[in-house]
């Protein structure tokens, strides 16, 4: 009964134990070191997928969100790809294919990797305009990543359906339950079930999701709450972001609201195109309707980005 008991304790004491993914094993040159995988300012090896354009006019850096991986912009990549724009996506620290099975790294980390990527890019592509694009966690990372630099990051931001649902937008029940949370049990993983949230309409790309071993299905609670750091950090930047931006949401998200998107976009003193669909998704690059986004993007980057109201993007 007492070893029954020691186990049982130990369990659940494996659940009150915050952990943060350490650092590489020191500084290092960053480098492309093969076709799936590049080693960051730490030395720390990141996996990425890549689709190449001959001649490519543009290149896109994509940034996935939160607990997927960079196979996310495949299906607009592969569009992309036919139109001279090459895309380059990596897995951030903690996800996918990159060592971490979803310890956070701290949102400092991940926005330096994602400037020290960009310039990687650049190197490889002398001339050719690169577009730092990120989707929900991805676009709160390409915000902070962009905020405040001398030199801007890339020569434009697309953020889509980006995250920034941080503690300055969290009522006080879910601010206070978070809370609890980390000090009781950050170790402990939580999944969507039964929250009845629908991130898409594309139900054989969820179904496949699903079944993909690189996407994470439980999230540590301590990974939560570096999220939501993350966030808000993100909304934060927001005056300090002037690169060109695009922003592209859903009016009814049902995974991040749409007010902190608004609200955001509307304090970026640069350039600024916001499309809106009143019938999309969270996963708008990726909906059954994904090819209007995949369009809208490469008009941004071909200079014609208009703004929008909501009701007409159909």
């Amino acid at each position: 009964m007492i070893r029954t008991f020691v186990i049982a304790l130990s369990l659940v004491l494996a659940g009150c134990v915050a952990e943060r993914l350490p650092p590489g094993p020191g500084p290092a040159t960053p480098v492309f070191v093969d076709e799936g995988h590049w080693r960051a300012q730490d030395g720390y090896v990141l996996g990425m997928s890549q689709w190449q354009a001959p001649n490519p006019r543009a290149v896109i850096v994509a940034l996935h969100g939160m607990n997927d991986y960079g196979q996310f912009i495949e299906p607009a990549a592969k569009h992309w790809q036919t139109r001279r724009i090459a895309t380059y996506a990596y897995d951030q620290r903690g996800f996918g294919r990159t060592e971490g099975n979803g310890r956070w790294p701290g949102h400092e980390v991940m926005a330096e990797d994602a400037r020290t990527f960009v310039q990687l890019v650049r190197a490889r592509h002398p001339g050719v305009p690169v577009y730092l694009l990120g989707e929900s966690m991805g676009g709160a990372v390409a915000m902070v990543a962009a905020a405040g630099r001398a030199e801007p990051i890339a020569d434009g931001l697309i953020l889509v359906s980006p995250a920034l649902w941080g503690w300055s937008n969290l009522d006080i029940i879910k601010r206070s339950a978070l809370w609890v949370m980390m000090q009781i049990a950050p170790g402990s993983r939580l999944s969507g079930r039964g929250l009845n949230i629908k991130p898409s309409d594309n139900e054989q790309m969820l179904i496949a999701l699903g079944r993909d071993p690189y996407v994470i299905k439980a999230t540590r609670v301590d990974a939560v709450h570096g999220l939501t750091d993350l966030m808000e950090a993100a909304w934060q930047a927001a005056p300090a972001v002037r690169v060109p931006t695009m922003v592209l949401y859903a009016d009814g998200d049902e995974v991040v609201p749409s007010k902190p998107t608004t609200d955001a976009a509307a304090a970026m003193p640069g350039t600024k195109h916001i499309v809106c669909y009143d019938d999309g998704f969270h996963m708008l690059l990726r909906d059954t309707k994904g090819e209007r986004t995949w369009a809208a993007i490469e008009a941004f980057i071909g200079g014609d980005g208009a703004s929008s109201a909501c009701a007409e993007q159909r």
